[in-house]
């Protein structure tokens, strides 16, 4: 994980946010399957940090995993609570709370603009 975490901290360019986004869903999860664990809780206030203290292409790649996190990926088979919680509840209501920091990035022209408009879109379509 703390790799995987080092990875989205240290990209600066298209090439390094994709592995770093890349690496960071295997951390959390299975890329290919679309599903991740419990431990996806435990890193999303570094996430936070990434968006409010990363460089945009670290931001971007923070962005587009929590695209995938929060939109068509859901907890692996037998992991759907976690401590009585439903994982995936847990992880959408903190994908919600970081919208104000997200609704910063999205207008710039940098790399993470885009994705920023695209994890708004995703989260305020989830919201009732």
């Amino acid at each position: 994980m703390e790799a995987a975490l080092d990875a989205l901290w240290d990209a600066y360019d298209e090439s390094t946010a994709n592995d770093a986004y890349d690496a960071f869903l295997w951390a959390v999860g299975n890329n290919h399957a679309g599903t991740y664990y419990p431990v996806v809780l435990g890193v999303l206030p570094e996430i936070e940090q990434i968006l409010m203290n990363g460089k945009a292409w670290a931001q971007r790649a923070a962005m587009e995993s929590l695209i995938d996190l929060g939109g068509s990926f859901a907890p692996a088979e037998g992991y759907d609570t976690y401590l009585g919680a439903s994982v995936k509840e847990t992880l959408l209501a903190s994908l919600h709370s970081m919208r104000p920091r997200i609704a910063l990035l999205a207008n710039g022209a940098d790399a993470c603009a885009k994705s920023a408009i695209e994890l708004l879109e995703l989260i305020d379509d989830q919201t009732p």
